[in-house]
């Protein structure tokens, strides 16, 4: 059994978990978590069984979505899901046709992409999401399953569709030809304090009720305990399957203002301002706590962010370089006075092609991220941002997600 993994992050902590059960020999299930320049993104696969390599398939499709949201960064955040998910499934494709005894690898998915404290899903087979608000659970996927079309055409029950035989024919799934097309939501989730997002395989929904779920997450108490028990609970049921799930809870979000890429860092929602009564008084109030509302989030946001990344900062490998082509010596004492060297203290190099480079020391590289400014970046690693803008060359405040930005020391 992997251990749990619980982090804290902006609003929201979560917890991962994956067992390969009582039956199985091994683990076909994969998930992961990175901190993307489009925003924070949790992915969830099961590696289909009975075809070859279902936990290579399940591993191909989770290391590449994080690949795509770590290195494109979309001002639309469900038109990125799709473009990862297409992405994730040539890369499937491409895996079979370069190993051949990998061809016919397939796999489920569900993921959820969390960017302003809005949250994007989508799915493609029978894995799940639920939701965990105002003390109901309900499933917001709904299974791409032969079983369930029977459910959608009246020929079944729910209840029915829970011991029929065919229960595990899936109609789609990542790794199947043509492709498969995925459900991304119309509209984000936008949870609130104390609500959960649960991501899972069949692996935990098979081996326990809606209402045993419902009870755990209805409990007081840590997310990390609350996942142990939905762990204890589907193997005491009989583990029959791999069991991966991760939960998401979410806090302090009561009084945050929504940020979107078009909305300043103060802006309430329209249906907000419009339970606002609307005289002159109320209106200059208002703006007044707005704008200390927008200061004390940034601040707070800011101050969370550097020391999320304060550890991974201060341990970044000291033999990081900025590369420079030069042409002359005048471009050499330029780039070394940028750095306040001499230019004998700088390394050079000339290239088999006969080209001149400056490999200069630095601090670390770093990738913007989709929240990043440069008062973020000054605060982190401790380098006043004229001197961060003087090395980049760059000339505004504006930063470009997943650019990478060079600290110096």
């Amino acid at each position: 059994m992997e251990t749990s993994k619980t982090k804290e992050l902006t609003n929201f902590l979560y917890t991962s978990h994956t067992d390969k059960g009582a039956v199985r020999a091994n683990n076909e299930d994969s998930s992961g978590y990175v901190d993307s320049v489009n925003g924070h993104v949790f992915v969830v696969c099961d590696g289909c069984g009975g075809l070859p390599y279902g936990e290579r398939a399940s591993q191909t499709v989770v290391n590449s979505l994080k690949f795509f949201f770590t290195n494109y960064y979309y001002k639309d955040p469900i038109q990125a899901i799709r473009d990862a998910i297409d992405y994730a499934q040539n890369r499937l494709i491409e895996e079979g046709r370069q190993h051949p005894e990998c061809q016919g690898m397939a796999t489920t998915l569900v993921l959820v992409l969390i960017r302003y404290n809005k949250a994007y899903y989508a799915h493609i087979g029978d894995s799940r999401i639920y939701f965990f608000a105002k003390g109901q659970l309900k499933q917001i996927t709904k299974d791409d399953s032969y079983v369930q079309t029977l459910v959608d055409s009246g020929k079944i029950s729910a209840d029915e569709a829970e011991t029929h035989p065919r229960k595990n024919e899936l109609i789609q799934v990542m790794g199947m030809t043509p492709a498969p097309t995925p459900h991304v939501c119309a509209q984000p989730l936008r949870p609130t304090d104390d609500e959960v997002i649960l991501l899972c395989t069949d692996g935990l929904y098979n081996m326990m009720s809606r209402q045993d779920i419902h009870a755990i997450l209805s409990r007081s108490g840590y997310i990390e305990d609350k996942g142990a028990e939905l762990m204890r609970t589907a193997l005491d049921n009989g583990g029959y399957d791999n069991i991966t799930f991760q939960l998401i809870k979410f806090f302090n979000l009561e009084n945050t203002t929504e940020r979107t890429d078009q909305t300043p860092v103060n802006a309430i929602d329209a249906d907000e301002a419009a339970a606002i009564k609307r005289t002159p008084v109320a209106l200059a109030i208002l703006s007044v706590l707005v704008i200390i509302l927008g200061v004390l989030m940034y601040l707070k946001e800011a101050k969370k962010n550097a020391a999320a990344e304060t550890n991974s900062a201060a341990s970044a490998p000291s033999d990081q370089v900025a590369i420079y082509d030069v042409a002359t010596r005048r471009d050499a004492d330029s780039i070394a006075a940028i750095y306040g060297l001499q230019l004998s203290q700088v390394e050079t190099i000339t290239q088999p092609d006969g080209r001149m480079q400056m490999r200069i020391p630095v601090r670390k590289i770093h990738v913007v991220r989709f929240y990043d400014d440069l008062r973020t970046i000054e605060r982190l690693y401790g380098v006043p941002k004229e001197k961060i803008k003087k090395v980049n060359g760059i000339k505004g405040d504006v930063l470009e997600p997943a650019r990478e930005i060079i600290i110096p020391l």
